[in-house]
Protein backbone atom coordinates (compact mmCIF):
# COMPACT_ATOMS: atom_id res chain seq x y z
CA UNK A 1 0.00 0.00 0.00
CA UNK A 2 2.67 2.26 -1.07
CA UNK A 3 -0.17 4.68 -2.23
CA UNK A 4 -0.80 6.17 1.66
CA UNK A 5 2.94 6.70 2.01
CA UNK A 6 3.12 8.69 -1.73
CA UNK A 7 0.05 11.27 -0.03
CA UNK A 8 2.20 11.55 3.18
CA UNK A 9 5.00 13.00 1.33
CA UNK A 10 2.98 14.83 -1.20
CA UNK A 11 1.74 16.43 1.67
CA UNK A 12 5.14 17.03 3.49
CA UNK A 13 6.62 19.42 0.76
CA UNK A 14 2.64 20.99 -0.62
CA UNK A 15 1.28 21.92 3.26
CA UNK A 16 3.93 21.25 5.47
CA UNK A 17 2.24 23.49 8.18
CA UNK A 18 -0.89 21.57 8.30
CA UNK A 19 1.41 17.94 8.97
CA UNK A 20 0.94 19.08 12.75
CA UNK A 21 -1.13 15.47 12.44
CA UNK A 22 0.49 12.72 12.77
CA UNK A 23 -2.09 10.56 11.31
CA UNK A 24 -0.25 8.58 8.16
CA UNK A 25 3.04 6.94 8.56
CA UNK A 26 5.94 6.75 6.15
CA UNK A 27 6.05 3.17 5.79
CA UNK A 28 2.76 1.39 4.19
CA UNK A 29 5.00 -1.70 3.42
CA UNK A 30 3.59 -3.37 6.64
CA UNK A 31 -0.11 -2.59 6.75
CA UNK A 32 -1.33 -5.60 5.92
CA UNK A 33 -0.62 -6.75 9.60
CA UNK A 34 -4.56 -6.22 10.02
CA UNK A 35 -6.54 -5.99 7.04
CA UNK A 36 -10.84 -6.52 7.60
CA UNK A 37 -14.07 -6.02 5.45
CA UNK A 38 -17.03 -4.30 5.49
CA UNK A 39 -20.26 -5.36 3.25
CA UNK A 40 -23.89 -3.61 3.80
CA UNK A 41 -26.58 -2.66 1.69
CA UNK A 42 -29.27 -0.11 2.40
CA UNK A 43 -32.97 0.45 0.75
CA UNK A 44 -33.01 4.14 -0.60
CA UNK A 45 -36.10 5.91 -0.90
CA UNK A 46 -37.44 7.10 -3.74
CA UNK A 47 -35.89 10.51 -4.94
CA UNK A 48 -33.12 10.15 -2.36
CA UNK A 49 -29.71 11.11 -2.63
CA UNK A 50 -26.54 9.41 -1.48
CA UNK A 51 -23.97 11.53 1.00
CA UNK A 52 -20.62 9.83 1.15
CA UNK A 53 -18.00 11.45 3.80
CA UNK A 54 -14.24 9.22 3.19
CA UNK A 55 -11.04 9.78 4.21
CA UNK A 56 -7.45 8.35 4.10
CA UNK A 57 -8.03 5.73 0.83
CA UNK A 58 -9.60 5.78 -2.56
CA UNK A 59 -13.30 6.12 -3.16
CA UNK A 60 -15.05 4.58 -6.11
CA UNK A 61 -18.64 4.74 -7.00
CA UNK A 62 -20.56 3.02 -9.54
CA UNK A 63 -24.09 1.95 -10.73
CA UNK A 64 -26.68 -0.62 -10.60
CA UNK A 65 -30.08 -1.70 -12.20
CA UNK A 66 -31.42 -1.85 -8.47
CA UNK A 67 -32.93 0.21 -5.64
CA UNK A 68 -30.41 -0.12 -3.29
CA UNK A 69 -27.20 1.29 -2.24
CA UNK A 70 -24.33 -0.71 -1.70
CA UNK A 71 -20.85 -0.16 0.54
CA UNK A 72 -17.99 -1.94 0.33
CA UNK A 73 -15.02 -1.64 2.31
CA UNK A 74 -11.37 -2.85 3.05
CA UNK A 75 -9.85 -1.68 6.24
CA UNK A 76 -6.32 -2.04 6.43
CA UNK A 77 -3.60 -1.37 9.03
CA UNK A 78 -0.25 -1.91 10.05
CA UNK A 79 -1.60 -1.57 13.51
CA UNK A 80 -4.19 -4.20 14.84
CA UNK A 81 -5.90 -2.24 17.34
CA UNK A 82 -5.76 0.56 15.85
CA UNK A 83 -7.44 -0.99 12.34
CA UNK A 84 -10.37 -2.21 14.61
CA UNK A 85 -11.06 1.51 16.09
CA UNK A 86 -11.60 2.22 11.99
CA UNK A 87 -15.21 2.54 11.30
CA UNK A 88 -18.10 3.18 9.23
CA UNK A 89 -21.20 4.24 9.42
CA UNK A 90 -24.09 4.05 7.16
CA UNK A 91 -27.69 4.36 7.18
CA UNK A 92 -30.59 6.37 6.41
CA UNK A 93 -30.32 9.96 6.95
CA UNK A 94 -32.63 12.95 5.14
CA UNK A 95 -34.68 10.86 3.10
CA UNK A 96 -31.35 9.60 1.50
CA UNK A 97 -28.34 7.34 2.98
CA UNK A 98 -25.34 8.47 4.53
CA UNK A 99 -21.81 6.98 4.11
CA UNK A 100 -19.26 8.48 6.53
CA UNK A 101 -16.38 6.39 8.00
CA UNK A 102 -14.22 7.50 11.47
CA UNK A 103 -10.51 7.30 12.24
CA UNK A 104 -9.59 7.55 15.66
CA UNK A 105 -6.96 10.33 17.09
CA UNK A 106 -3.80 8.85 16.66
CA UNK A 107 -0.61 10.10 18.34
CA UNK A 108 2.63 7.74 17.34
CA UNK A 109 5.88 9.41 17.54
CA UNK A 110 8.04 6.03 16.32
CA UNK A 111 6.84 7.21 12.76
CA UNK A 112 6.27 3.64 12.38
CA UNK A 113 2.07 3.28 11.91
CA UNK A 114 -0.16 3.14 8.54
CA UNK A 115 -3.63 2.67 7.70
CA UNK A 116 -6.22 3.01 4.75
CA UNK A 117 -10.04 2.47 3.94
CA UNK A 118 -11.10 1.68 0.47
CA UNK A 119 -14.44 2.29 -0.49
CA UNK A 120 -16.86 1.42 -3.47
CA UNK A 121 -20.43 2.66 -3.14
CA UNK A 122 -22.79 1.32 -5.58
CA UNK A 123 -25.95 3.25 -6.30
CA UNK A 124 -28.80 3.31 -8.10
CA UNK A 125 -28.24 4.94 -11.51
CA UNK A 126 -30.09 7.87 -11.26
CA UNK A 127 -29.29 9.04 -7.62
CA UNK A 128 -28.27 12.15 -6.78
CA UNK A 129 -24.92 12.00 -4.96
CA UNK A 130 -22.29 13.86 -2.75
CA UNK A 131 -19.21 12.79 -1.97
CA UNK A 132 -16.04 13.69 -0.45
CA UNK A 133 -12.77 12.32 0.12
CA UNK A 134 -9.15 13.34 1.93
CA UNK A 135 -6.15 11.66 1.30
CA UNK A 136 -7.26 9.25 -1.57
CA UNK A 137 -8.75 9.08 -5.19
CA UNK A 138 -12.45 9.73 -6.49
CA UNK A 139 -13.00 7.58 -9.30
CA UNK A 140 -16.97 7.50 -10.49
CA UNK A 141 -18.23 6.27 -13.54
CA UNK A 142 -22.09 6.73 -15.05
CA UNK A 143 -23.71 8.60 -12.37
CA UNK A 144 -27.45 9.69 -14.21
CA UNK A 145 -28.02 12.01 -11.41
CA UNK A 146 -26.94 15.37 -10.09
CA UNK A 147 -23.05 14.51 -8.88
CA UNK A 148 -20.86 16.64 -6.38
CA UNK A 149 -17.61 15.12 -5.96
CA UNK A 150 -15.23 16.83 -3.92
CA UNK A 151 -11.51 16.00 -2.78
CA UNK A 152 -8.56 17.71 -0.62
CA UNK A 153 -5.29 15.28 -1.31
CA UNK A 154 -6.29 12.97 -4.57
CA UNK A 155 -7.24 13.07 -8.22
CA UNK A 156 -10.76 12.59 -9.50
CA UNK A 157 -11.60 10.75 -12.34
CA UNK A 158 -15.39 11.45 -13.45
CA UNK A 159 -16.85 9.78 -16.60
CA UNK A 160 -19.92 8.80 -18.27
CA UNK A 161 -21.77 11.10 -16.41
CA UNK A 162 -25.72 12.04 -17.64
CA UNK A 163 -26.46 14.52 -14.96
CA UNK A 164 -25.09 17.97 -13.86
CA UNK A 165 -22.07 17.51 -12.46
CA UNK A 166 -19.46 19.63 -10.02
CA UNK A 167 -16.17 18.47 -9.29
CA UNK A 168 -14.18 20.29 -6.58
CA UNK A 169 -10.27 19.06 -5.57
CA UNK A 170 -7.45 20.93 -3.51
CA UNK A 171 -4.13 18.97 -4.63
CA UNK A 172 -4.63 16.39 -7.54
CA UNK A 173 -5.91 16.18 -10.93
CA UNK A 174 -9.14 16.44 -12.10
CA UNK A 175 -10.43 14.27 -15.18
CA UNK A 176 -14.03 14.15 -16.29
CA UNK A 177 -14.87 13.08 -19.74
CA UNK A 178 -18.15 12.36 -21.46
CA UNK A 179 -20.29 13.99 -19.47
CA UNK A 180 -24.15 14.40 -19.92
CA UNK A 181 -25.17 18.12 -18.90
CA UNK A 182 -23.52 21.25 -17.39
CA UNK A 183 -19.85 20.88 -16.17
CA UNK A 184 -18.31 22.55 -13.15
CA UNK A 185 -14.66 21.64 -12.28
CA UNK A 186 -12.39 24.02 -9.60
CA UNK A 187 -9.32 23.04 -8.92
CA UNK A 188 -6.48 24.60 -6.98
CA UNK A 189 -3.31 22.35 -7.48
CA UNK A 190 -3.00 20.05 -10.07
CA UNK A 191 -4.30 19.84 -14.01
CA UNK A 192 -7.76 19.37 -15.28
CA UNK A 193 -8.41 17.50 -18.14
CA UNK A 194 -12.20 17.46 -19.81
CA UNK A 195 -12.79 15.77 -23.19
CA UNK A 196 -16.65 15.95 -24.38
CA UNK A 197 -19.23 17.66 -22.63
CA UNK A 198 -22.99 17.82 -23.91
CA UNK A 199 -23.59 21.00 -21.58
CA UNK A 200 -21.79 23.79 -20.84
CA UNK A 201 -18.61 23.49 -18.86
CA UNK A 202 -17.30 26.39 -16.19
CA UNK A 203 -13.66 25.70 -14.84
CA UNK A 204 -10.93 27.31 -12.87
CA UNK A 205 -8.01 26.33 -11.75
CA UNK A 206 -4.91 27.92 -10.46
CA UNK A 207 -1.58 26.11 -10.80
CA UNK A 208 -1.84 23.66 -13.15
CA UNK A 209 -2.77 23.16 -16.53
CA UNK A 210 -6.82 23.37 -18.14
CA UNK A 211 -7.29 21.05 -21.17
CA UNK A 212 -10.43 20.93 -22.91
CA UNK A 213 -12.27 19.37 -25.78
CA UNK A 214 -15.46 18.52 -27.43
CA UNK A 215 -17.84 21.21 -25.53
CA UNK A 216 -21.00 20.72 -26.96
CA UNK A 217 -22.52 24.31 -25.40
CA UNK A 218 -20.10 27.58 -24.08
CA UNK A 219 -17.22 27.46 -22.19
CA UNK A 220 -15.77 30.03 -19.37
CA UNK A 221 -12.41 29.05 -18.48
CA UNK A 222 -10.01 30.66 -15.69
CA UNK A 223 -6.43 29.86 -14.26
CA UNK A 224 -4.08 31.37 -12.73
CA UNK A 225 -0.76 30.01 -13.42
CA UNK A 226 -0.79 27.20 -16.20
CA UNK A 227 -1.61 26.83 -19.79
CA UNK A 228 -5.64 26.60 -20.84
CA UNK A 229 -5.95 24.95 -24.08
CA UNK A 230 -9.92 24.24 -25.54
CA UNK A 231 -10.84 22.82 -28.47
CA UNK A 232 -14.19 21.96 -30.74
CA UNK A 233 -16.20 24.33 -28.09
CA UNK A 234 -20.03 24.62 -29.79
CA UNK A 235 -20.83 28.02 -28.06
CA UNK A 236 -18.83 30.99 -26.68
CA UNK A 237 -15.26 30.78 -25.74
CA UNK A 238 -14.35 32.65 -22.51
CA UNK A 239 -11.12 32.22 -21.39
CA UNK A 240 -9.02 33.98 -18.86
CA UNK A 241 -5.21 33.29 -17.53
CA UNK A 242 -2.85 35.29 -15.73
CA UNK A 243 0.88 32.93 -15.77
CA UNK A 244 0.01 30.92 -18.24
CA UNK A 245 -0.43 30.36 -22.19
CA UNK A 246 -4.17 29.80 -24.15
CA UNK A 247 -4.82 28.06 -27.02
CA UNK A 248 -8.38 27.85 -28.89
CA UNK A 249 -8.81 26.22 -31.81
CA UNK A 250 -12.13 25.49 -33.67
CA UNK A 251 -15.01 28.02 -31.24
CA UNK A 252 -18.59 28.03 -32.71
CA UNK A 253 -19.32 31.69 -31.30
CA UNK A 254 -17.87 34.81 -29.83
CA UNK A 255 -14.67 34.49 -28.15
CA UNK A 256 -13.05 36.43 -25.39
CA UNK A 257 -9.64 35.41 -24.22
CA UNK A 258 -7.61 37.50 -21.45
CA UNK A 259 -4.34 36.75 -20.19
CA UNK A 260 -1.28 38.63 -19.17
CA UNK A 261 2.21 37.17 -19.23
CA UNK A 262 2.28 34.35 -22.11
CA UNK A 263 1.22 33.28 -25.82
CA UNK A 264 -1.88 33.32 -27.35
CA UNK A 265 -2.89 31.49 -29.82
CA UNK A 266 -6.74 31.19 -31.53
CA UNK A 267 -7.84 29.95 -34.80
CA UNK A 268 -11.04 28.39 -36.37
CA UNK A 269 -13.68 30.72 -35.01
CA UNK A 270 -17.08 30.86 -36.34
CA UNK A 271 -18.09 34.57 -34.50
CA UNK A 272 -16.04 38.18 -33.54
CA UNK A 273 -13.22 37.62 -31.09
CA UNK A 274 -11.42 39.67 -28.80
CA UNK A 275 -8.03 39.27 -27.53
CA UNK A 276 -6.20 40.77 -24.36
CA UNK A 277 -3.01 40.42 -23.99
CA UNK A 278 0.10 42.24 -21.62
CA UNK A 279 3.03 40.39 -22.46
CA UNK A 280 2.95 38.03 -24.89
CA UNK A 281 2.55 36.96 -28.48
CA UNK A 282 -1.31 36.75 -30.37
CA UNK A 283 -1.61 34.66 -33.56
CA UNK A 284 -5.42 34.65 -34.23
CA UNK A 285 -6.34 32.53 -37.84
CA UNK A 286 -9.71 32.01 -39.40
CA UNK A 287 -12.20 34.36 -37.65
CA UNK A 288 -15.56 34.54 -39.19
CA UNK A 289 -16.45 37.84 -37.19
CA UNK A 290 -14.41 40.99 -36.50
CA UNK A 291 -11.23 40.70 -34.33
CA UNK A 292 -10.33 43.05 -31.41
CA UNK A 293 -6.67 42.83 -30.01
CA UNK A 294 -4.95 44.81 -26.72
CA UNK A 295 -1.76 43.77 -26.78
CA UNK A 296 0.44 46.19 -24.61
CA UNK A 297 3.44 44.63 -24.80
CA UNK A 298 2.94 42.00 -27.48
CA UNK A 299 3.98 40.24 -31.04
CA UNK A 300 0.47 40.43 -33.03
CA UNK A 301 -0.60 38.11 -36.04
CA UNK A 302 -3.77 37.90 -37.81
CA UNK A 303 -4.59 36.43 -40.59
CA UNK A 304 -7.71 35.47 -42.68
CA UNK A 305 -10.27 37.83 -40.69
CA UNK A 306 -13.71 38.07 -42.41
CA UNK A 307 -14.65 41.20 -40.50
CA UNK A 308 -12.90 44.24 -39.25
CA UNK A 309 -9.99 44.19 -37.28
CA UNK A 310 -8.84 46.90 -34.54
CA UNK A 311 -5.78 46.32 -32.62
CA UNK A 312 -4.17 48.32 -30.39
CA UNK A 313 -0.38 47.74 -28.80
CA UNK A 314 2.44 49.01 -27.13
CA UNK A 315 5.67 47.16 -27.65
CA UNK A 316 5.79 44.80 -31.12
CA UNK A 317 5.42 44.29 -34.48
CA UNK A 318 1.72 43.74 -35.97
CA UNK A 319 1.16 41.85 -39.04
CA UNK A 320 -2.25 41.46 -40.61
CA UNK A 321 -3.13 39.04 -43.91
CA UNK A 322 -6.32 38.30 -45.65
CA UNK A 323 -8.72 40.66 -44.11
CA UNK A 324 -12.16 41.18 -45.13
CA UNK A 325 -13.03 44.32 -43.90
CA UNK A 326 -11.06 47.15 -42.75
CA UNK A 327 -8.48 47.30 -40.42
CA UNK A 328 -7.47 50.05 -37.59
CA UNK A 329 -4.48 49.59 -35.97
CA UNK A 330 -2.75 51.90 -32.97
CA UNK A 331 1.13 51.02 -32.16
CA UNK A 332 3.53 52.45 -30.07
CA UNK A 333 6.59 50.71 -30.65
CA UNK A 334 6.64 48.28 -33.37
CA UNK A 335 6.12 47.76 -37.08
CA UNK A 336 3.08 47.35 -39.00
CA UNK A 337 2.89 44.95 -41.94
CA UNK A 338 -0.71 45.03 -44.21
CA UNK A 339 -0.87 42.61 -46.80
CA UNK A 340 -4.48 41.91 -49.01
CA UNK A 341 -7.10 43.69 -46.99
CA UNK A 342 -10.42 44.06 -48.74
CA UNK A 343 -11.59 47.53 -46.81
CA UNK A 344 -9.70 50.39 -45.24
CA UNK A 345 -6.57 50.99 -43.55
CA UNK A 346 -5.70 53.35 -40.40
CA UNK A 347 -2.67 52.96 -38.95
CA UNK A 348 -0.57 54.77 -36.66
CA UNK A 349 2.90 53.83 -35.00
CA UNK A 350 5.37 55.75 -33.15
CA UNK A 351 8.75 54.24 -33.56
CA UNK A 352 8.13 51.52 -36.39
CA UNK A 353 7.77 51.29 -39.93
CA UNK A 354 4.68 50.82 -41.94
CA UNK A 355 4.30 48.65 -45.11
CA UNK A 356 0.71 48.04 -46.67
CA UNK A 357 0.04 45.76 -49.69
CA UNK A 358 -3.04 45.31 -51.71
CA UNK A 359 -5.18 47.50 -49.73
CA UNK A 360 -8.79 47.69 -51.60
CA UNK A 361 -9.75 50.31 -49.32
CA UNK A 362 -8.11 53.93 -48.56
CA UNK A 363 -5.33 54.50 -46.01
CA UNK A 364 -5.11 56.84 -43.41
CA UNK A 365 -1.40 56.22 -41.76
CA UNK A 366 0.41 58.50 -39.46
CA UNK A 367 3.90 57.40 -38.58
CA UNK A 368 6.49 59.38 -36.31
CA UNK A 369 9.77 57.36 -36.53
CA UNK A 370 9.94 55.01 -39.06
CA UNK A 371 9.11 54.64 -43.16
CA UNK A 372 6.03 53.95 -44.77
CA UNK A 373 5.44 52.11 -48.15
CA UNK A 374 2.08 51.67 -49.91
CA UNK A 375 1.67 49.22 -52.69
CA UNK A 376 -1.72 48.52 -54.54
CA UNK A 377 -3.72 50.42 -52.56
CA UNK A 378 -6.73 53.01 -52.98
CA UNK A 379 -6.53 56.88 -51.81
CA UNK A 380 -3.60 57.23 -49.29
CA UNK A 381 -2.76 59.84 -47.04
CA UNK A 382 0.20 59.87 -44.85
CA UNK A 383 1.73 61.94 -41.92
CA UNK A 384 5.12 61.20 -41.34
CA UNK A 385 8.08 63.06 -39.17
CA UNK A 386 11.20 61.07 -39.37
CA UNK A 387 11.32 58.67 -42.61
CA UNK A 388 10.65 58.25 -46.03
CA UNK A 389 7.51 58.08 -47.67
CA UNK A 390 6.93 55.36 -50.35
CA UNK A 391 3.94 55.38 -52.58
CA UNK A 392 3.29 53.06 -55.61
CA UNK A 393 0.23 51.98 -58.11
CA UNK A 394 -2.26 53.83 -56.14
CA UNK A 395 -5.84 54.03 -57.44
CA UNK A 396 -7.38 57.42 -55.68
CA UNK A 397 -5.89 61.08 -54.07
CA UNK A 398 -2.24 61.28 -52.78
CA UNK A 399 -2.35 63.15 -49.78
CA UNK A 400 1.51 63.14 -47.69
CA UNK A 401 2.63 65.41 -45.20
CA UNK A 402 6.06 64.85 -44.41
CA UNK A 403 8.50 66.37 -41.98
CA UNK A 404 12.15 65.20 -42.33
CA UNK A 405 12.50 62.21 -44.82
CA UNK A 406 11.80 61.84 -48.78
CA UNK A 407 9.10 61.37 -50.38
CA UNK A 408 8.28 58.85 -53.97
CA UNK A 409 5.05 58.49 -55.72
CA UNK A 410 4.92 56.35 -58.53
CA UNK A 411 2.11 54.21 -60.51
CA UNK A 412 -0.90 56.64 -60.28
CA UNK A 413 -3.70 54.31 -61.45
CA UNK A 414 -6.70 56.23 -60.68
CA UNK A 415 -9.16 56.58 -63.29
CA UNK A 416 -9.82 60.12 -64.01
CA UNK A 417 -8.22 62.96 -62.09
CA UNK A 418 -6.40 61.77 -59.14
CA UNK A 419 -5.14 65.28 -56.83
CA UNK A 420 -1.58 64.95 -55.72
CA UNK A 421 -0.28 66.58 -52.68
CA UNK A 422 3.12 66.32 -51.64
CA UNK A 423 4.75 68.52 -48.82
CA UNK A 424 8.02 67.43 -46.78
CA UNK A 425 11.17 69.47 -45.48
CA UNK A 426 15.19 68.58 -45.48
CA UNK A 427 14.74 65.88 -48.26
CA UNK A 428 13.40 65.54 -51.82
CA UNK A 429 10.16 64.66 -53.20
CA UNK A 430 9.79 62.91 -56.81
CA UNK A 431 6.50 61.89 -58.22
CA UNK A 432 6.24 59.96 -61.50
CA UNK A 433 3.01 60.70 -63.79
CA UNK A 434 1.22 58.92 -66.35
CA UNK A 435 0.95 60.20 -69.94
CA UNK A 436 -2.03 61.56 -71.46
CA UNK A 437 -3.59 63.09 -67.72
CA UNK A 438 -4.03 66.71 -67.07
CA UNK A 439 -2.20 68.54 -63.94
CA UNK A 440 -2.26 71.73 -62.44
CA UNK A 441 1.15 72.33 -61.01
CA UNK A 442 2.14 74.31 -57.88
CA UNK A 443 5.60 73.20 -57.28
CA UNK A 444 7.80 75.33 -54.82
CA UNK A 445 10.97 74.66 -52.81
CA UNK A 446 13.23 76.51 -50.92
CA UNK A 447 17.03 76.20 -50.86
CA UNK A 448 16.37 72.93 -54.03
CA UNK A 449 15.90 72.68 -57.36
CA UNK A 450 12.95 71.79 -59.20
CA UNK A 451 13.33 69.21 -62.04
CA UNK A 452 10.93 68.03 -64.84
CA UNK A 453 10.72 65.64 -67.42
CA UNK A 454 6.95 66.93 -68.44
CA UNK A 455 6.17 69.95 -70.51
CA UNK A 456 5.05 71.99 -68.34
CA UNK A 457 3.08 75.64 -69.28
CA UNK A 458 3.98 78.04 -67.28
CA UNK A 459 1.83 81.02 -65.91
CA UNK A 460 5.24 81.48 -63.05
CA UNK A 461 8.61 79.27 -63.67
CA UNK A 462 12.18 79.70 -61.40
CA UNK A 463 14.77 77.80 -60.19
CA UNK A 464 12.42 77.07 -56.51
CA UNK A 465 9.06 77.68 -58.33
CA UNK A 466 6.64 76.19 -61.04
CA UNK A 467 3.73 77.19 -61.56
CA UNK A 468 1.30 75.88 -64.73
CA UNK A 469 -0.10 73.08 -66.53
CA UNK A 470 0.87 69.30 -68.10
CA UNK A 471 -1.22 69.12 -70.82
CA UNK A 472 -4.91 70.75 -70.24
CA UNK A 473 -4.41 70.66 -66.82
CA UNK A 474 -7.01 70.39 -64.29
CA UNK A 475 -5.93 67.79 -61.96
CA UNK A 476 -4.15 68.92 -58.71
CA UNK A 477 -0.18 68.26 -58.62
CA UNK A 478 0.97 70.58 -55.13
CA UNK A 479 4.67 70.26 -54.51
CA UNK A 480 6.22 71.73 -51.83
CA UNK A 481 9.78 71.12 -50.16
CA UNK A 482 11.90 73.64 -47.77
CA UNK A 483 14.94 72.30 -48.06
CA UNK A 484 15.25 69.77 -51.02
CA UNK A 485 14.64 68.91 -54.75
CA UNK A 486 11.54 68.26 -56.33
CA UNK A 487 11.07 66.05 -59.47
CA UNK A 488 8.53 65.34 -61.76
CA UNK A 489 9.29 62.04 -63.75
CA UNK A 490 7.28 60.03 -66.60
CA UNK A 491 5.84 57.11 -65.74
Amino acid sequence: MSRARSLFFALLFLVLPVLALPLLAEDRDDDSRFETRYGKNFALPAGGRVTITHGFGDLVIRTHNGNDVQVRATIRSSDEDLGKKIRITAGPEGGGVSITTHFPEVRNHRGHLSYSVDMTVTVPANTPVIAENQFGNIDARGLGGAANLRNKQGSIKAADMRGPLTLGNSFGAIEAVNSGSDLTVNNANGAITIRKVEGSLTAANRFGSVTVTDVRRGATIANANGAIEAMDIGGTLNATNNFGSVKASTIGAATQITTSNARVELSNVQGPATVKNSFGSVEANNIAGALTIDGSNSRVEASTVKGNVTIDNGFGPVKLRGITGSAKIQNGNGDIVIEDLSGALNAVTRFGAVRAERVRGNVDVNSSNGNVRLTDVGAAKVRATFGAVFVERVNGAIDVVNSNGAISVSGLRGAGCQPVTLRTNFSSIKVELPEGVGYTVNARTSFGRINTELPITTTSISDETIVGTIGRGGCKLDLANSNGNITIERD
